[in-house]
């Protein structure tokens, strides 16, 4: 694969400026969504990928990244008309793509602007409000532990010592990792960048962030064709199996693939089979 170069550039949704990349104009447009606590190099080898077949967009949402940071807004309403705005004014209409928090956005928009969203591929994310509200309270104490090392007032090199020592099932994140990890670092790099009030909307607000999220009622509203990409729930993947069957009666022309084995990062190799899985459905869209 040849290197491929994004542009990084900002726009100003009216409401916050979003700090965004864009690959070169390879064919149709696709707009990627990072997930909670990412920002968008954080997929940069499958955006390289996708570079290949489409005009890539890939926004750092907002208290995320360079994006702007919007004072205790951070519900799933005001992300989806951040997206909303960046498919009407920067991009165009699109495929859109999300993996976890971002796949919950993805799904919102798809919903709410059926006109700007030409497909949707939604990864390992939560497609109901109550079971991603289950796995944040699982994860409170990490969540907790995010927000007071996020905004900036700690040094990244504190941030990746404090998060080496941080438990991770019966080690530590510098055990798991080895020393000087640079998945550590990058986390530490993300979290310096983070709006903390993000983290403490999930924490505290978690009822207003996600009011709307039923599937119930957004799913049967999105006809564009939707690609499910499921990782495997008994290997760390938070999209589930009841989830699934729900959605494939709800969705007007699903597609879902389960990659058994592989953990809610499963898009980490840019040629592992669930980008295989992507490719093959942009191709079915003739993209």
């Amino acid at each position: 694969m040849e290197t491929v170069l994004f542009r990084e550039a900002t726009f100003d949704t009216g409401k916050v400026v979003l700090n965004y990349a864009e690959g070169p104009a390879a064919g149709s447009p696709l707009v990627m969504l990072h997930g909670g606590a990412g920002r968008w190099q954080l997929y940069y080898g499958m955006l390289a990928e996708l570079a290949e077949r489409c005009h890539v967009y890939a926004p750092d949402l907002r208290g995320h990244g360079k994006s702007g940071w919007v004072p205790w807004s951070y519900t799933i309403r005001d992300y989806v008309e951040d997206i909303g705005a960046f498919l009407r004014e920067v991009s165009g209409p699109a495929v859109l793509m999300g993996h976890s928090l971002g796949g919950i956005i993805a799904v919102a928009t798809a919903k709410a602007w059926p006109d700007l969203v030409r497909a949707l591929i939604v990864v390992d994310a939560p497609l109901d409000a109550a079971t991603w509200g289950n796995l944040l309270r699982d994860g409170r104490g990490k969540l907790a532990a995010w927000r007071a090392l996020s905004g900036g007032t700690h040094p990244v090199e504190e941030i990746e010592r404090l998060l080496g020592d941080a438990p991770e099932g019966s080690s530590t994140l510098r055990e798991l990792f080895g020393e000087g990890s640079p998945i550590i670092h990058d986390l530490a790099e993300r979290l310096y960048l983070h709006d903390p009030d993000m983290h403490g909307m999930l924490i505290e607000d978690y009822e207003n962030v996600a009011a709307g999220y039923d599937m119930e009622t957004v799913l049967p509203a999105i006809p564009c064709p939707v690609l499910l990409v499921q990782a495997d729930p008994t290997a760390g993947g938070v999209l589930t199996d009841e989830e699934v069957r729900r959605a494939l009666t709800l969705l007007a022309d699903p597609t879902h693939m389960r990659f058994s084995g592989m953990d809610h990062m499963l898009l980490d190799d840019p040629k592992g089979p669930p980008m295989v899985a992507v490719n093959a459905f942009l191709r079915q869209l003739s993209l």
